[in-house]
């Protein structure tokens, strides 16, 4: 069990960054009104629970998705693919799909990667994204130590690289996107704590043909401390700041607008097993953000954002048989949305938030290599309304 949880950090701390710079972080630059009251409790409703992700880190590879309706006519999909093959006792091969979209942002890459063993505990990392259309293709290198169970890393990413000499348009950067990552893991007695940060330094993209110039700017931290015996606890926290703003010049296309976002979040989780075939998950969350949006050529029209949740939740899974599991998860959230327009362009807004949700699900289990979840969650807080939508969850391990 204890060897699970090491190969947890080992998987995470190889997993290319998400952070990367992507085009569809510019085609909207204040995203907080799309965060409904449910928003974030849908996503935890939504969430694998532990019992996969633990099997996920423990495996040498595979692939997994989480399909979720949102609402209507939106798709959150979590995909993640990882191949892993040494193609000498010096040298190994990786290769990753990511793919995230939800509400803020879409994201896909496909990252093919060689570590080449150095001696002493050093490897050196040459990785890449390459592309159709060369203007979109990234390129990296990183340095890693590893010893006596410690852990350390460091990576560097040139976002599309070329686009200033091979683009198709006259977009160009005035400053490149350049992504940075750290990694620390450290066993700590019976404990293991990984550490990781990275940070989408200042990008500026100008768009000539709409006579406007995006800037972005974005840096994560996480620490997560945890063991994988007992009832198995596992604490995160996690830090995110963003910048986004477009200058229109005049007669260009749409208004000047800025935005800026801090977030924390804080998760917790364990796993007990009052039964054989039982198994209790009890969690819970804590969400604070921040954000405000200015309007340069509208100073009146500009907003603030606060909002705090907390999130508790209880997952019950029992194994019906060999190749059979039931799970049922209520989850709740308490906490205050508040929206401030102090130019009085628009009414302040303040809602309290108050919802309760009932997922249940049916887990297909394919020996120890497959996992196919079919899942729903009922809205247990509005009356007349109990579907809240339904989603595919799917594991396997190579």
């Amino acid at each position: 069990m204890r060897r699970a949880l090491l190969a947890a950090a080992l998987l995470a701390l190889a997993a290319p960054g998400r952070a990367t710079f992507v085009r569809s972080v510019m085609d909207r630059v204040d995203t907080e009104p799309s965060f409904g009251s449910e928003y974030f409790l849908d996503l935890r409703s939504f969430a694998p629970p532990r019992a996969w992700d633990d099997a996920w880190s423990a495996s040498s590879g595979g692939y997994r998705v989480n399909a979720a309706s949102l609402d209507c006519c939106d798709l959150y999909l979590d995909q993640n693919l990882t191949f892993i093959r040494r193609l000498t006792p010096a040298l190994e091969f990786r290769f990753r799909f990511v793919e995230l979209s939800d509400k803020d942002r879409q994201e896909a890459h496909h990252w093919v990667e060689l570590e080449q063993d150095l001696g002493g505990g050093w490897s050196a990392e040459l990785f890449g994204e390459p592309t159709y259309h060369k203007e979109d293709a990234d390129i990296g290198a990183g340095l890693r130590w590893r010893r006596g169970g410690w852990e350390a890393r460091a990576r560097r990413t040139a976002v599309d690289w070329n686009l200033n000499a091979r683009g198709r348009t006259t977009q160009n950067y005035s400053l490149k996107p350049y992504t940075d990552e750290v990694a620390l893991r450290a066993p700590i007695n019976m404990w293991t704590l990984t550490a990781a940060g990275d940070l989408d330094e200042a990008t500026r993209r100008a768009v000539p043909d709409e006579r406007r110039v995006f800037f972005y700017r974005r840096s994560r931290a996480w620490a997560e401390i945890g063991k994988d015996e007992g009832w198995a606890p596992r604490v995160k926290y996690s830090y995110e700041n963003q910048v986004k703003a477009n200058t229109v010049a005049p007669g260009g296309a749409g208004t000047s607008e800025e935005a800026r976002r801090q977030v924390h979040e804080v998760l917790a989780s364990a796993r007990v097993h009052p039964g054989p075939d039982d198994e209790l998950e009890p969690g819970g969350a804590l969400l604070i953000r921040a954000a405000r949006l200015d309007l340069p050529g509208s100073p009146s029209g500009g907003a603030f954002y606060r909002r705090w949740e907390v999130q508790p939740y209880l997952r019950w899974r029992r194994r019906l048989s060999a190749r059979l599991t039931s799970e049922l998860s209520p989850s709740f959230s308490i906490g205050e949305n508040r929206t401030r327009h102090p130019g009085g362009a628009e009414p302040d807004r303040f809602e309290s938030v108050g919802e309760a949700k009932l997922g249940a699900a049916l887990e297909f289990v394919f020996g120890k290599a497959g996992r196919l979840s079919l899942g729903g969650v009922l809205d247990l807080d509005t009356p007349g309304k109990a579907w809240d939508g339904g989603n595919v969850l799917a594991m396997f391990l190579f």
